[in-house]
């Protein structure tokens, strides 16, 4: 976490005693920031994004070592993520492979093999190109993103609008249900053994039905923010069309996630694909790869 990529300066941070010096860092809560000190370096919305991610990325390898793509790459099949290792033959090279193969074998899911150089440099290959084009013409590719997923979208909206109307008549008619049920208990139509069981299924089914719309409108409000979210992607995206390698800190800014689908033919053989999702851009990237 450094504050200056925001903007501020940050003071005090490591603890320290006189006459002993310095005796360990201080947590980033108890530092002294001073905001709006200097032109940031990006925004804060980006800024969260990345420190976000980095907390949840923190998964160390046997060696000690942190993954580039932790927490970024995964099946496109099972849905677990894919871990890297070191091969055995005679040349060594670090692959990511399925985890649910690794754990479970090949009745489970496919290895969905991918050497680390290979995805390295695509990753590396397919933001310069984003940048490129986001500097030739900006404002038409935001467009073009936002009408395509706009298009492509548009079914599944309406699916999901009928969906939650159905979901929201079906929570008044449960509320008035469980009126009716109390007014039945309170004349001594049904005992209150029976009230407190339907009482709890009824409740229940509400709780269940209240989540899924809460979630579902959600969705639908994210959905029309596409616009604003192509133009930041593309206003984020134009800085690194020069960019020679590829760290955790811009990976985070940059990617949501990756995700690996792989397709064997009758003949064995392997047909890999990869999808690069950008934060903020609704349509991924997708590259063949070799198997």
């Amino acid at each position: 976490m450094n504050p200056v990529y925001t903007g501020a300066i940050a003071s005090q941070k490591k603890d320290y005693r006189f006459k002993i010096g310095t005796i360990g860092e201080k947590k980033p809560q108890d530092w002294i920031v001073v905001e709006e000190r200097h032109e940031p370096l990006i925004d804060s919305k980006s800024f969260a994004i990345v420190q976000d991610k980095l907390k949840s990325r923190q998964r160390p390898r046997q060696d000690g070592e942190t993954s580039l793509f932790a927490g970024l790459i995964k099946c496109g099949e099972c849905g677990k993520s894919l871990t890297i290792r070191t091969t055995h033959a005679k040349h060594p090279q670090q692959i990511y492979a399925c985890k649910t193969y690794g754990a479970f074998g090949k009745n489970h899911c496919t290895q969905h093999r991918v050497e680390y150089d290979t995805l390295y440099h695509l990753v590396l290959n397919k933001i310069r190109d984003c940048a490129k084009a986001a500097l030739t013409d900006g404002e038409a590719i935001a467009g073009k993103l936002t009408d395509t997923c706009e298009a492509e979208q548009k079914g599944q909206r309406e699916a999901l609008e009928r969906s939650l109307t159905k979901d929201e008549e079906r929570i008044e008619v449960l509320e008035k249900m469980v009126l009716r049920l109390y007014e039945d208990m309170v004349a001594g139509r049904i005992s209150e053994a029976n009230f407190n069981l339907m009482l709890d299924k009824t409740q229940k089914e509400q709780a269940e039905l209240k989540e899924r719309v809460a979630q579902g409108r959600k969705k639908l409000a994210d959905e029309m923010r596409l616009a604003m979210d192509a133009k930041q992607w593309v206003d984020a995206i134009q800085e690194y069309a020069d960019i020679t390698e590829l760290d955790a800190a811009t990976l985070n800014r940059l990617i949501k996630e990756i995700v690996v689908h792989e397709h064997i033919d009758s003949d064995k053989t392997r047909h890999i694909s990869i999808e690069i999702h950008f934060n903020l851009k609704p349509i991924p990237e997708v590259e063949q790869v070799k198997g």
